[in-house]
């Protein structure tokens, strides 16, 4: 492999190993980056940011964010790579990366102005905010912070050295924001597209915002989220006292409480038949991170927050946003990891199911809590099901659907029908009901989102460290010192490997009795040291087989969506241990409605198949995601 591939494809071995054929992590990364690449256009050096299945002749198509987005997955395929080792189109990689950084000058991450994507000013209805925009180069406030994220990522990864560059962007965005009093902001009339750009010639105006329900995105405090994310990210890494002001300043406009709180109510008289209105006496949801409505975009700053507390040791942000992921995990079905973001409506977007995972993860490590159950839950069920990985099924359900609607106001390069199911297994559906997708189309903002969250959880499913291995998720994993099998959701089984000698820790699920955990090596009963929700085990030797058995139970479980109002959904689950095995809506799908959870019912079987896998092993790991 040449050097130049090198700086894209991890460093690592591979090995050949028989695990069993249960949730693979790494597996499901490797269709990750399948997709992402496939769904580049090579001609424009940018994504298809939409692909739509609700038509007979399913299709991809650019979208205004494309450019702004294309760092999400920029950030996202090195990790994927990370977990799999694939040098699937790696040279497409490359030439994606180059082409992201060509885009830089003055400090900022740019949309260039060019007459091949005449789609490039208009973002969802914001020509009813600012117009038709201009014909002018513009920097999203947030693309410019999720390109370093990326830079961040891929030094993380491959080792290239992105800290000079990251600090000039870090530079621009403190250089463009707004500055009041002890706190900063990006202004939401700033430019077009989504509001939140910073055209060439300077911010056309500089007002605050009354309220975060404001652009067409309508939330405020999203479009300030990513920045503080990346600064805090940077300030962790190399101590930059710029990056720390700015992630500071940001946090303390987004924490304001007008921007927070408020609760859905139902009004016929309102657009959409609904309204935000204020708390009820007694439940003060601006001072705890309450959102009525859309939670990825609450979620971006959210995560931001969390970032900024952990680098900067902000113990009130850290409690604003535990009190904000555990109010978030009382609005739809925990137990599945889906969430209903988009009340009044029905539908957890693929972007949240990354935040969820995030969130539960960070939280837990700064010891706001123990939510390795929660990143359990949507791991193994809603982000597994919003995955495409069934390209077969998908087919057939395009195949069954009318003939949808095509664009005709601009180019022919704006849409492609070429190979649009096959080019999009590995990548993640837009919005999901807890068992099926309505009207299936993807956003490739999701993509990258949720394809993070598979990093996520595979980094901290196992943690090793001089001479000690902890076992947080009970899933299949590859390490340094240990590996991992797991049987789960067939048997109550996991087998850690151990490589190197050490002490071995098993997080054990919240649903296993404690008292029934047998721990086992070569047959033989072995004593465990309890502490909370971990067993642990001193100095196995190197060659040993620690087996960790437990009953695994069936229930079924019945939850209602949207209670009360007139798209009030009931559900029924049956979850073997924390793997749900069948997702039913009392209502029946319709001829557009894709179903999740189909295929399942080979998961109740008492025996987990096996596989043999080439498992990677990356010389690098990268934890300061």
């Amino acid at each position: 492999m040449g050097e130049s591939l090198q700086k894209v494809v991890p460093a690592g071995i591979f090995y050949e190993a028989e695990i069993p054929d249960t949730l693979d992590l790494a597996a499901r990364a490797r269709l990750a980056v399948q997709g992402m690449l496939n769904t580049l256009d090579p001609s424009l050096m940018t994504m298809f940011g939409l692909a739509h299945f609700n038509t007979r002749t399913p299709f991809l198509r650019h979208w205004s964010a494309d450019i702004p987005l294309d760092p999400k997955l920029a950030e996202s395929l090195p990790l994927m790579r990370l977990m799999c080792g694939t040098e699937f189109k790696a040279p497409l990689e490359r030439d994606y990366r180059a082409e992201l950084v060509s885009r830089i000058d003055d400090g900022l991450y740019w949309d260039r102005f060019t007459p091949l994507r005449p789609w490039r000013n208009i973002y969802n209805n914001s020509m009813e905010f600012y117009g038709a925009g201009r014909d002018e180069d513009f920097a999203s406030v947030w693309g410019v912070a999720r390109m370093i994220r990326a830079l961040t990522a891929w030094q993380g990864v491959n080792g290239t050295d992105t800290t000079a560059l990251s600090a000039s962007l870090v530079r621009g965005l403190r250089r463009i924001a707004v500055d009041r009093d002890d706190y900063s902001y990006y202004p939401h009339r700033g430019g077009w597209h989504d509001g939140f750009v910073y055209p060439r010639s300077g911010w056309i105006d500089t007002s605050e915002a009354e309220r975060d329900r404001e652009g067409p995105e309508g939330s405020v405090t999203c479009a300030q989220g990513h920045q503080i994310y990346a600064a805090a990210q940077l300030y962790a890494l190399t101590g930059d006292p710029v990056a720390q002001e700015l992630a500071a300043r940001l946090s303390r406009y987004v924490m304001k409480p007008k921007f927070w709180g408020g609760t859905l109510a139902l009004d016929p008289a309102k657009p959409g038949g609904f309204d935000i209105v204020p708390d009820a006496p007694f439940r003060h949801g601006a001072q705890s991170g309450h959102w009525p409505i859309h939670f990825h975009a609450r979620a971006i700053p959210l995560r931001g927050i969390l970032k900024y507390a952990m680098a900067c040791g902000d113990d009130r942000a850290l409690e604003f946003v535990r009190a904000a992921y555990e109010f978030t995990m009382t609005q739809g079905i925990r137990r599945l990891g889906w969430i209903n973001t988009h009340a009044p409506a029905i539908g957890c977007e693929g972007c949240a199911l990354g935040d969820l995972v995030a969130l539960a993860i960070r939280l837990t490590e700064a010891g706001a809590g123990d939510y390795w159950d929660d990143v359990d839950a949507v791991v193994r069920n809603q982000l597994a099901e919003q995955q495409i990985t069934n390209a077969a099924a998908l087919t057939a359900f395009c195949a069954a659907q009318p003939e949808g609607r095509r664009q005709t106001e601009f180019p022919a390069s704006f849409e492609t029908t070429d190979e649009a199911v096959n080019r999009s297994v590995g990548v993640f559906f837009g919005i999901a009901k807890p068992g099926a997708v309505t009207d299936p189309w993807v956003m490739h903002c999701c993509t990258g989102n949720a394809s993070q969250g598979l990093y996520y959880a595979w980094e901290g499913a196992l943690r090793e460290d001089a001479g000690a291995a902890v076992v947080n998720l009970l899933l299949n994993r590859a390490g340094r010192i240990v590996d991992v099998d797991s049987h789960l959701p067939h048997a109550g089984r996991v087998d850690v490997r151990v490589k190197q000698a050490c002490r071995v820790s098993v997080r054990i699920p919240r649903w296993v009795d404690f008292s029934s955990v047998e721990v086992r090596s070569g047959g033989s009963l072995l004593p465990a040291e309890r502490l909370g929700r971990y067993l642990s085990l001193r100095d196995r030797p190197a060659g040993d087989v620690v087996t960790f058995t437990f009953p695994i139970h069936e229930r079924t479980e019945s939850y209602v969506v949207n209670q009360g109002t007139s798209v009030e959904e009931a559900y029924q689950c049956l979850f073997r241990g924390s793997t749900a095995v069948s997702v039913q809506c009392a209502s029946a799908l319709k001829a557009n409605d894709f179903p999740l959870y189909r295929g399942r019912e080979s998961m109740r079987t008492t025996q987990a198949p096996v596989k043999k896998v080439a498992r990677f092993l990356a010389e690098r790991r990268f934890a300061e995601w």
